[in-house]
This record gives C-alpha cells, structure tokens and sequence, in this order.
C-alpha cells in the first residue's frame, strides 16, 4: 500500500508541475487583442516623404487606441518634399496607426504598423490617393 501512496503521490505532483508550466507559458503570450510591449520600450518611427508635396500633419497612435491625437510634427513644422523625419513614441505598444495629411488637405493612412522592427514609412503610402 505504501508504494501505491508514493505513485500516486509522484503522478500528482507531475500533473501539478505540468499544469504550472502550461500556466507561466499562457501568461507569457499575453492576450493576443493587445499590442505587444516595445522591445527596449522604445518604439519609432520614420518618415520619408518621396512625394513632392509638403506633409503638413503626422498623427500617429497605438492600434488600440481610437483618437489620432495631437499633430506630432507641432504648429511650426513640415515635411519637405524628399525629406525625412524620425518621431520617438511612447513605450509600451509596438503597433501603430499612421495618418499623414499633406499640403492642401490630401490624406492617407496606414494601419498596424510594427513601430518596433518596421520602423521606416515611406510616402506615398497609396500613390493613387494623390493623383
């Protein structure tokens, strides 16, 4: 009988580390509607404008967040035509949504864009929605 007990006992706590690990292993993936956290918690973006129109406003939030935000490029600042500019973004989400408005009110967006690996977003994004 004792030697059954101590079977038992070993099957139990095998089960019991099996599930632990199961768990840990969960919790690690996260809740897949989230956005996973930046690498180093510095995700950024750049942008290169190869059009030759003037980008006027830059917006750029995280997927899950549902207002565009302030205008990053400020009151005072542009985007030449074949220019370029780098916007450092707040830690924690890698996922984000891009909205360039250009000189004379012409629009385009991008959505989902991994601002912690594909950092570079390059203009236009649609060339059809400039012509």
């Amino acid at each position: 009988m004792p030697e059954r007990f101590m079977m038992l006992r070993r099957a139990t706590l095998s089960c019991c580390l099996i599930l632990l690990s199961a768990g840990a292993a969960l919790a690690q993936k996260g809740d897949p509607g989230q956005a996973a956290p930046a690498p180093n918690g510095s995700p950024s973006l750049r942008l290169q404008n190869a059009t030759p129109n003037i980008v006027n406003n830059v917006y750029a939030s995280p997927s899950s967040d549902s207002n565009w935000g302030e205008d990053r490029l400020g009151a005072n600042e542009v985007i030449q035509p074949r220019g370029n500019r780098a916007f450092s973004l707040p830690p924690g989400e890698c996922v984000y949504d891009v909205r360039v408005v250009y000189q004379g009110g012409v629009a385009e967006e991008r959505l989902r864009v991994d601002a912690c690996s594909d950092t570079i977003v390059a203009l236009p994004m649609a060339a059809q929605r400039l012509r």
